[in-house]
């Protein structure tokens, strides 16, 4: 009997498997036509599309479907397939993703939330879905927030302990100690940050032959746990503990040497390490923090004895980074011209391209879900500010790729709340000819994506990526800015 149970699973889940190749398969096949098909090409797949689902015999197949419908732009034809999977599969993935999102994440408490989180289970238990385990540890983690949030830990703690997925687990831990680590209970936050940073360690320890996605993944988080972790030993001044979990660390993954500099720093004076604490803190203020520069000149002084030649060493820190920029900008340097628009910003109003000729424009393509976008975000109002009686500059922040349908509301609600003075504009308008917004036409394949215009309407930078170095940003956005507003060379 256990041979044939055994077969059983194992059987269903290499057509699991093999049901998942099968829909990658798919997608690639029409991926041409989805990137850089014409709108007669987009259509006619839709018909063929719709076509097909009479002889749908799994929910994979619908959900291949209405993930291509949903990339070629037709959300009416869309939603029809879904209405139809949904009805067919009531206690299938669809409808399960429908509760989690318009009632579980829609809930107003956590008390709703809870009760919802149940609700999930008994409909659709995890056990039904043993290949989407993540999707139940994206409800748990934010449970377990709101819980943390109500200063309800042992729930938090409860519901952190139901999470399956390893690999992930740790951006469940990670928030929630840092929300009971932020209301004084340090005895509860430790070993939940402990157990994310040993989970982010396993995996970053693991042989190079071995890190598949997951652990590569998991491993990011290592900085971030670590030093949440180590802040709670140097705040209970456990220096030496702290400097040998952050050496260690150094020593596995050091290219995650600046997510660890200030703690590291903190531990080594708190050893007496003053000149290693010095070198830490010349190497951050040389990449642009120049929130340590109180420090800096303090260790300058007692390991000096003077503050004799500190200004000449300032220069000469900011004049290496200042090169540093301008050698990095030389890899995002283009010329061509920039694909006019006419978009509506926060207010309903036109802007276009052609009306700002005459100054450099900077596009700063985001999303609210993007965290690196919003995470830029302080650096990008700080360099907007410093250009704000400029009248040959205009920043505008492209807002692409939205998930919901009250997205306009959503960003409103975003720009408003934060006190961000950006002129926002919705790149929802979808080209006639192929179906394409402004993105898509500026060859944006992932955001946060920023271009600088020249004052004639050429693109001479593009680049990719974030930091949330705000003097780094506005260093790096004066050298783009200014580089723009003089005569192309070629």
């Amino acid at each position: 009997m256990k041979t044939t149970i055994l077969i059983i699973a194992l059987t269903f889940a290499l057509a699991n498997v093999m049901a998942q190749k099968a829909s990658g398969d798919k997608f690639q096949k029409y991926l041409p036509i989805i990137e850089k098909g014409s709108i007669a090409q987009k259509d006619s797949l839709t018909n063929v599309l719709l076509t097909e689902i009479k002889s749908y015999k799994t929910e994979q197949e619908f959900r291949t479907t209405i993930n291509i419908l949903r990339s070629l732009g037709k959300e009416q034809q869309q939603a029809s397939v879904e209405a139809i999977a949904k009805k067919k599969y009531p206690k299938g993935s669809l409808t399960r993703d429908a509760f989690i999102t318009n009632v579980f994440y829609n809930a107003s408490t956590v008390q709703e939330k809870e009760k919802a989180y149940n609700d999930l289970n008994k409909k659709w238990p995890s056990k039904n879905f043993s290949e989407e385990l993540l999707t139940y540890d994206y409800v748990l983690a934010n449970l377990a927030q709101g819980f943390a949030n109500d200063g309800n830990a042992p729930k938090a703690i409860h519901y952190l302990g139901e999470m399956k997925e390893k690999f992930w687990r740790g951006n469940g831990y990670l928030p929630v100690g840092q929300i009971l680590l932020s209301a004084g209970d340090t005895v509860t936050a430790a070993p939940i940050l402990k157990t994310a940073m040993d989970d982010s360690y396993y995996y970053l320890s693991l042989p190079e032959d071995q890190k598949d996605n997951k652990a590569r993944f998991a491993s990011m988080g290592y900085a971030s746990s670590m030093s949440a972790y180590v802040n709670i030993l140097v705040a209970q001044k456990k220096y030496n503990d702290a400097l040998g979990y952050i050496e260690n660390a150094l020593k596995a993954a050091p290219e995650q040497a600046d997510g660890l500099a200030m703690v590291y720093y903190k531990s080594l004076m708190g050893t007496g390490r003053k000149l290693e604490a010095y070198n830490i803190l010349t190497k951050l203020y040389a990449k642009g923090q120049f929130a340590v520069e109180n420090d800096l000149k303090k260790l300058y002084l007692e390991l000096n004895g003077s503050a004799q030649g500190y200004e000449n060493f300032n220069a000469s820190l900011k004049e290496t980074l200042t090169q540093t920029i301008r050698d990095h900008i030389k890899e995002m340097a283009t010329f061509k011209p920039a694909p006019n628009f006419e978009l509506l910003n926060l207010k309903g109003e036109k802007v276009s391209l052609a009306s700002l000729k005459g100054k450099v424009v900077i596009l700063d393509f985001w999303a609210t879900w993007c965290q690196p976008c919003v995470r830029s975000f302080p650096g990008m109002k700080a360099a907007q500010e410093s250009y704000a009686n400029d009248k040959d500059v205009q920043f505008l922040f492209m807002n692409t790729w939205e998930r919901d349908k009250n997205y306009k509301e959503n960003v409103l609600s975003f720009i408003t709340k934060n006190n961000y003075p950006f002129e926002v504009l919705y790149d929802d308008q979808k080209d006639p000819q192929t179906g394409e917004v402004m993105a898509a036409k500026f060859g944006v394949k992932g955001i946060p994506a920023k271009f600088i215009i020249d004052k004639e309407g050429n693109i001479r930078y593009f680049l990719t990526g974030s930091t949330p170095n705000v003097d780094y940003i506005k260093l790096e956005m004066k050298e783009l800015i200014e580089a723009a507003k003089k005569p192309f060379k070629g």
